[in-house]
C-alpha cells in the first residue's frame, strides 16, 4: 500500500457522470475498462491510464486496446485474469513516480485524436462528393456551424 502522505493525495470515486471532463482535467492517474470511447477519451486528455479489460467483451477487443497501449507504455493493464493483486503490481509504481506518469501521459497523448470529430464531418464531407449547394446558401451553413 501507499505511505499514508501520498495516499492522502488520492481520491477514490464511483461513476461520475456529466462533470467527467472536469474531474479527468484534475487527475494525474486513472483506472477504467478498455473501452473505445474511454481510450479515445483518455489518450486525447493524454492520461496516465490502467486499463481493465471487460472479460466478456466480444471478442477480446477491450484487452486488445489495452494491450497496444501498454506495449508502448501509453498505458498499464493487468496481465491474465484482473486480480486485484495484479491491477495494484500494474498501477502502483504510476502512483509513486512522477517521472513514469508524466512520461506515460505523454505517450498517451500521441495516440490521441482531439480533432476525431471534425475530421469525421470533413471525411463524410469528401465521400458525399461535390457540394449541392454553394458555401452562401443556408443549408451549407449549418454543415458549417456542426462542425
Amino acid at each position: 500500500m501507499l505511505p499514508a502522505q501520498s495516499a492522502a493525495r488520492y481520491h477514490l470515486t464511483g461513476y461520475v457522470g456529466a462533470e467527467l471532463p472536469e474531474v479527468l482535467a484534475l487527475t494525474d492517474v486513472v483506472l477504467f475498462r478498455s473501452g473505445a470511447r474511454t481510450i479515445a477519451e483518455l489518450t486525447a486528455f493524454g492520461k496516465a491510464a490502467g486499463f481493465v479489460p471487460l472479460a466478456t467483451s466480444t471478442g477480446d477487443e477491450q484487452v486488445d486496446r489495452a494491450e497496444h497501449l501498454a506495449t508502448d507504455d501509453a498505458a498499464v493493464t493487468p496481465v491474465g485474469e484482473a486480480t486485484a493483486e495484479r491491477l495494484w503490481a500494474s498501477v502502483a509504481t504510476l502512483l509513486t513516480d512522477p517521472q513514469q506518469r508524466t512520461a506515460m501521459a505523454e505517450r498517451a497523448r500521441a495516440y490521441g485524436r482531439p480533432d476525431a470529430s471534425g475530421h469525421l464531418v470533413d471525411v463524410a464531407l469528401s465521400a458525399a462528393g461535390p457540394r449541392p449547394f454553394p458555401l452562401n446558401h443556408p443549408a451549407e451553413q449549418m454543415k458549417m456551424a456542426a462542425r
